[in-house]
């Protein structure tokens, strides 16, 4: 008897190493999968996009002499308040001086030739003619005169406007050339906010009169690292896109806040709510995660989003797909604010698949 059982005994511990191992798939088959699940917000809130900006002066020359020489006087510094018509800078004027001499003196001889010709002319000493010339000979001395004159006030660089000076290039006693800038002025009280627009959103926008700029948005603009924001207009736009980005550049205009303090070149950003560029019937577009469309239903070509309607389970949205942006897959469809949706292995979830939403543990 007991040499039977020892044969019987291998046949048993095979069944039971069988009968364990079936236990643990029939097990597998029925737990839930863990899926990382997104909310999807208000449909405005995919409409909301901001872009980075600079600031610029809305009125800012940059000064120059008309003519080159040596820089002998240099009376501002970055920073500056200067009034309009106050001298600047101040070259060395004796080239236009001697000029300007030497023009006043042919002047005086012209016009003392033009008396005597006069005088003579009245007692018939000299023809008509001959006075006319004495008199083009003058004419042409007085605008010679004039423009070695206007050469000397060319010696001085003076504010065209009141305003704050915001760079001095150049030192003093240094040679400068014509339209060499010696000074940059900006005037105080109103900003320029420069971006770009890309090519996407212009070919969106409404025409307005002829032109692709209405009042269909709304300029919120941000300063640094300031949540406040800042109503600006439209000031301008260009109409050929940058050859590297393929964006337009727009320049928007505001007041000087009188809340913080902005100088030409620091960053800002613009915000555009693009929601006023969708008709009122057009579907809200969401974007999502690419991992989050699926095309593993019975239609190949027909993309899919799984929603997650709780108790273990999900349902099948299908939906149109756009491009791919910086914010995710541009998808629409029949979803609404408020909808879980699986985010991720989309493309491995069935409608018999059992899922339960995963939970990041803390410390991961």
């Amino acid at each position: 008897m007991p040499v039977t059982l020892l044969r019987f005994l291998p046949a048993a511990l095979v069944l039971l190493m069988l009968m364990g191992c079936d236990q643990p798939q029939a097990q597998s088959t029925d737990t839930a999968r863990p899926v990382k699940l997104m909310t999807l917000q208000s449909a405005n809130a995919t409409a909301l996009r901001q872009f980075p900006a600079r600031v610029e002066a809305t009125t800012r020359s940059n000064l120059s002499f008309r003519m080159a020489g040596e820089l002998l006087e240099l009376n501002v510094s970055p920073g500056q308040r200067v009034s309009e018509g106050e001298v600047l800078a101040r070259i060395d004027n004796r080239n236009a001086q001697s000029e300007l001499d030497s023009a006043r003196s042919r002047l005086e001889l012209a016009k003392a030739n033009l008396e005597r010709m006069r005088y003579t002319l009245e007692r018939g000493a000299v023809s008509q003619s001959r006075f006319d010339e004495a008199e083009s000979e003058w004419r042409a001395a007085r605008a010679t005169f004039e423009q070695a004159e206007e050469q000397v006030t060319h010696t001085q660089l003076r504010a065209p406007y009141d305003g704050v000076i915001a760079q001095v290039p150049v030192d003093n006693r240094q040679i400068v050339q014509v339209q060499e800038t010696v000074a940059v002025i900006q005037q105080p009280g109103q900003l320029d906010v420069v971006f770009h627009l890309p090519e996407q959103i212009v070919q969106r926008m409404p025409r307005s009169n002829g032109t692709p700029f209405g009042d269909e948005l709304a300029y919120e603009v941000r300063f640094g690292n300031s949540d406040k924001p800042y109503l600006a207009q439209l000031a301008s736009y260009t109409t050929q896109a940058s050859a590297q980005s393929l964006a337009y550049e727009v320049t928007l205009t505001l007041p000087q806040p009188d809340d913080i303090t902005l100088l030409d070149g620091m960053s800002a950003n613009v915000r555009l709510d693009l929601s006023a560029l969708q008709s009122d019937h057009a579907s809200p577009v969401w974007h999502l995660p690419p991992e989050a469309v699926s095309y593993a239903g019975e239609d190949a070509n027909q993309a899919l989003v799984w929603r997650y309607t709780g108790s273990e389970h999900v349902e099948a949205v299908p939906v149109s797909v756009g491009p791919l942006t910086s914010n995710g897959l541009e998808v629409s469809g029949d979803l609404a604010a408020g909808d879980r949706i699986v985010a991720a292995g989309a493309h491995r979830i069935t409608a018999d698949t059992k899922v339960t939403p995963w939970e990041k543990e803390q410390g991961l």
